[in-house]
């Protein structure tokens, strides 16, 4: 079947979501499911055009790539954040997991940072056509963000990004002294990170029959 057959275009409804949620065991909020399918209808359209993501139907997009948000908003409730968090996403791309999460997980100050224009766009984009509070999208390089960042972060999310190394490297100093940075990531955390590196939870879960895993990692106040 070709990428431009109907099936990669096919109407989404909130049935046909809630539906595939529930045999995926996906913990989609019903509130949420709404908000879901107007971002799965942008992200497919948009897709043709751009490639923002592998997937080709909005099926796929939900079990292999959208479904890590909402298992990411229990992880998170599991931490001890400020109660209304300054969370920066790095290399939001096509908001993930930053958009999907946002819809079960509303807390604090959240932002998209994505250095492509095209991309950045299309962030505006669907945060024109649904309401996530305290969400907003900054269009440049991550260490220009910082520059506009007056206080640090109490948590710092990377999916792919870069190489969990090379973000611990770029975002030392910059975590409030009780933060966490966030990983998605196919493995384990390491079990000798650098210093002043540990990580203070982590958690395995399954998605697509696949285990993945989210590593919080904190460092010492200052010494970060």
């Amino acid at each position: 079947m070709s990428e431009s057959s109907p099936t990669s275009v096919s109407p989404v409804s909130v049935e046909a979501v809630a539906a595939l949620c529930r045999a995926a065991s996906c913990p989609v909020p019903e509130t949420a499911l709404p908000d879901l399918v107007v971002y799965l209808e942008l992200l497919m359209r948009w897709n043709k055009a751009m490639n923002l993501v592998g997937a080709r139907t909005w099926q796929a997009a939900l079990n292999t790539l959208i479904a890590d948000s909402f298992h990411l908003a229990g992880f998170l409730n599991t931490l001890k954040l400020e109660p209304e968090p300054l969370v920066w996403d790095l290399g939001a791309g096509a908001g993930l997991p930053g958009i999907p999460l946002r819809m079960a997980w509303p807390r604090g100050r959240y932002w998209l940072v994505e250095a492509r224009e095209k991309r950045a766009l299309f962030l505006s984009t669907v945060l024109s056509r649904i309401s996530l509070p305290g969400t907003r999208v900054f269009r440049g390089r991550t260490e220009a963000f910082f520059t506009t960042q007056e206080s640090k972060a109490d948590l710092i999310l990377s999916r792919a990004f870069l190489p969990w190394p090379e973000v611990l490297e770029l975002v030392r100093g910059r975590l409030a002294s009780s933060g966490a940075a966030v990983f998605l990531a196919r493995e384990p955390a390491p079990r000798d990170l650098p210093a002043p590196w540990t990580c203070a939870a982590q958690r395995e879960y399954v998605v697509d029959g696949a285990s993945r895993w989210f590593w919080a990692v904190t460092a010492a106040g200052e010494a970060a």
